[in-house]
């Protein structure tokens, strides 16, 4: 589909479908109904929470295609790792008990070298950025239904490119991928189908694209980045692999 006309569709968000015309607000379900909804959807046993997995992502953006990062996720333990290959240099970065620690080429870096750390980008904090940010986006929809995020009041009926949704406005207190955002999820099944930011100086939105079953779980298989002022494609996060740890 022309990525022009595709935008023109997506943003069609701002303003209710026609089938949407047909729908009173009063029949609209509120903004929890549509999240425990798509829960049944993606993770209807509760597994989430108690998820340890390991997975491949191929994360190819238009200034660097060919890279992948090796994910841990421990959510019991909240330990957390990453490992990329850098032009043949291999990055290990993680937390465990609280502690950020870090390899290069199997060699542990001690986070008093303060040359190595900033040549790698190694900082702790920056670490516990990826663990949030991973988290985050694997978890969705499941990581919205938590005390630190704020759903709208209202749930609007649009479309999101192709699909007939129910936009939630959502609020998340984690500056690392910003606060304010929008949610799209089907109508006919809740599965979620997308979302964008919506807060000052929002610059992307992301399209999900298909899933991949595990431990009773269905999680987005690809997410596709674009820029929200004209559809150009920025990257994708696409799972190669997820296992069981």
């Amino acid at each position: 589909m022309n990525r022009l006309l595709l935008f023109l569709l997506l943003f069609s968000a701002c303003t209710p479908s026609p089938e949407a015309n047909e729908e009173s607000v009063s029949e609209l379900p509120s903004a929890p109904d549509v999240l425990r909804q798509s829960l049944q959807f993606h993770d209807p046993q509760e597994r989430w929470l108690t998820s340890q997995f390991r997975m491949v992502i191929d994360e190819p953006r238009t200034n660097f295609p060919e890279r992948q990062s090796t994910i841990l996720i421990n959510l019991p333990e909240q330990t957390f790792e990453v490992t990329r290959n850098y032009e043949g240099t291999v990055v290990r970065r993680g937390i465990n008990a609280e502690r950020c620690y870090s390899f290069i080429d199997d060699q542990a870096v001690d986070p008093a070298d303060s040359a190595t750390v900033n040549q790698y980008r190694l900082q702790c904090d920056r670490t516990q950025g990826y663990q949030s940010f991973y988290q985050l986006l694997t978890g969705l929809p499941m990581t919205l239904f938590t005390p630190e995020v704020s759903l709208g009041e209202s749930v609007d009926a649009v479309d999101f490119g192709p699909y007939a949704c129910y936009a939630v406005s959502a609020r998340l207190n984690n500056p690392i991928i910003s606060e304010q955002w929008m949610f799209y999820f089907d109508r006919a099944d809740y599965q979620l189908r997308g979302y964008r930011a919506a807060g000052e100086g929002a610059a992307e939105y992301l399209e999900l694209d298909g899933l991949v079953s595990f431990n009773n779980m269905q999680l987005p298989r690809m997410r596709h980045w674009y820029n929200l002022a004209d559809t150009t494609y920025l990257g994708s996060d696409i799972v190669i692999n997820i296992e069981a740890l």
